[in-house]
Formats: C-alpha cells, structure tokens, sequence
C-alpha cells in the first residue's frame, strides 16, 4: 500500500487520507481478503499513524505488512486585528491606560488558539505612539500576528498659577 507522504490537516480532527489499496497473491488462492487496520477515506488524526494491511489466504494463513499515514497542521492560524481604539488623552505624565478589542484567530487544525498580545488591554501605554502586536499561536507551533496602534496624546494645556501682584509697595 502507498500513503501520500504527508497530508494537510483540514481540522482539529486531522485529515481524510486515501492510499492504494494492499496487494497479495497466493499460490493455492486467487482471491486473497485483505483487510487494513484503518480504511482508506477515513480521518487520519494530526500525527502519525500506522496502518496494519492483513492477507488472510483460504487455508487460514496471514501475512501482513505496515505503513505509515502522516497528518500535519502547518497551516498558520488566520488572525485578525480589531480596529485600534481612539486616541486617548494622557493622564499623568506616564500616559494613559487603554483598552482596546481583542483579536480573534482562527486554524484548520486547532479549535482555540492562544493569542498573546506586546502589551495588554488596559495597561498604561506612554504619550506618543505604541504599535501593539497580537500574536496567534496554534497547537502545532504554527504562528501569525497582526498589529494596531495606541495613541496616547498630551493636549491639556498646563495650569499656571501667577502671584497676587502686592497692592501697594513703598518707595525706599
């Protein structure tokens, strides 16, 4: 029997692998039942599997012979970015803390993927400009990132306090 080298998960289940049937010929059986430890078509999970093909001649002899079927996810998950929050207006001189929506990801092969981000919703993002990068991490290592601004501004005037003038000063 022949498997394709490797298969592209379609799902976090694996893959629907076809491979060439098993052979065998007998020399007192013509037709000989063969039978295989998993079918052709079926889905094969994300990893390696062995598939045992088993010869059973009429005399009740067997013979059998193992390949392997291999499911690989490296297919990088699809991330998205939602739209970066509005500039914010500095509260100290440290900046201003911002949250902003979170990222969504999908993947063929993973049914939850991990997004991580460079600086988390909420925490206090410094005057100026701040590129925030999500990235999405599935269950095979593959990754993808997406990535938005925070804009934090100063545009509060400063407060000025100016000395009472003295009423009245006397000449010396």
């Amino acid at each position: 029997a022949t498997a394709p080298a490797t298969a592209e998960a379609t799902s976090s289940a694996g893959a629907a692998v076809s491979y060439d049937a098993a052979t065998a010929t007998d020399i007192a059986d013509d037709s000989v039942a063969i039978t295989h430890s998993a079918a052709s078509g079926s889905t094969f999970a994300i990893g390696t599997t062995q598939v045992t093909a088993t010869a059973i001649d009429d005399a009740g002899n067997t013979s059998t012979c193992t390949f392997d079927v291999t499911v690989a996810d490296t297919t990088s998950p699809a991330i998205t970015c939602a739209a970066a929050p509005g500039a914010a207006e500095a509260t100290s001189s440290a900046g201003a803390a911002v949250s902003y929506d979170a990222a969504t990801a999908t993947d063929n092969g993973d049914d939850s993927v991990d997004i991580t981000y460079s600086a988390a919703s909420g925490s206090t993002f410094a005057i100026g400009t701040t590129t925030v990068t999500a990235t999405a991490t599935d269950d095979n290592g593959n990754v993808s990132t997406c990535s938005f601004d925070v804009v934090v501004t100063d545009n509060t005037v400063p407060a000025l306090t100016c000395p009472v003038a003295p009423v009245s000063v006397e000449a010396t």
